[in-house]
């Protein structure tokens, strides 16, 4: 039977639940030495992934991408951050900013599945859809 990525991660994520950080590194250095005796080297990257989505999850850390044309003052930035803890009930928001010259105005964010269009253009758009009804 094979496992897959998620199991794996899973399997690393409770194994490592609960330990130091050198009792950590022996248990990641055991479980690379597994992966490569079951020839699923090649699947580290999706299986860390998962992981972290796992760790995320399970201590309520909600990762977002927030895209603007220019870069967000900080005030902006604490106000998305407490807006998105309340939304999404997080005990931390991991804020990852990208610079989009494509985007007129305003943000665009992405946590998880959802995307929230604040973007000049959409704004427009939705006006102007009202306007023409």
């Amino acid at each position: 039977m094979k496992i897959s990525t998620k199991q794996y991660a899973q399997a690393l994520y409770e194994l490592t639940l609960g330990k130091s950080e050198s009792e950590v590194g022996i248990v990641v250095e055991k479980f690379v030495k597994e992966l490569t005796k079951n020839n699923q080297i090649k699947s580290v990257s999706k299986i860390v992934d998962n992981f972290n989505n796992i760790y995320n999850q399970e201590n309520g850390i909600i990762e977002a991408e927030i895209k603007s044309r220019e870069q967000l003052q900080s005030e902006s930035l604490e106000k998305i951050e407490k807006y998105l803890i309340t939304k999404y009930k997080a005990k931390q928001i991991i804020l990852n900013k990208r610079i989009d010259p494509e985007i007129k105005g305003g943000v665009i964010i992405k946590a998880g599945d959802e995307i929230i269009d604040l973007s000049v253009a959409t704004n427009l758009n939705r006006l102007k859809r009202e306007l023409i009804n």
